[in-house]
């Protein structure tokens, strides 16, 4: 799930710093959605525990960010201002911008909660939790019913 979320800004955020980009518009979209949990799906061997979490990720993340998402891109068009200087103006409305403000602690407050939840305090446990060795499997069994 975490992977999910951050996808969008791990690709779209270098792309905008090279200007080759509004930030939001490669992997913002329901396209590339649609196409990376069809990825993840497949490459987990269909795999509902691996595929899901990253799709509600990928969910969450857009959701976050709207209303500045280009929800329906290649499909249509969207206008992207050209930025002089795109960290100076993306620290801008971190600090001043209400809306983006409010996401941003939210995000924070998440991934807070995902760490204390998991106990992740350390390297070693962060990358034990990502590669799944934390969680445990609970088998459920079905009692046969004995007739009286």
């Amino acid at each position: 799930m975490i992977i999910g979320a951050l996808l969008p800004d791990i690709i779209d955020k270098p792309l905008f710093l090279l200007d080759l980009g509004g930030g939001r518009l490669y992997s913002h979209n329901l396209l590339f959605v649609i196409v990376s949990f069809l990825i993840v799906h497949f490459s987990s061997k269909r795999n509902k525990s691996i595929s899901l979490p990253f799709l509600f990720g990928l969910i969450s993340h857009l959701i976050l960010d709207l209303p500045y998402v280009p929800l329906f891109y290649p499909f249509f068009s969207y206008d992207y201002y050209y930025i002089e200087e795109p960290l100076t103006y993306w620290f801008r409305k971190l600090w001043t911008d209400p809306f983006v403000i409010i996401t941003e602690i939210m995000g924070l407050l998440f991934i807070l909660f995902i760490v204390i939840r998991n106990k992740l305090y350390h390297i070693r446990d962060i990358t034990h939790y990502l590669k799944g060795f934390n969680q445990t499997l609970i088998q459920i069994s079905k009692e046969k019913e004995i007739p009286i």
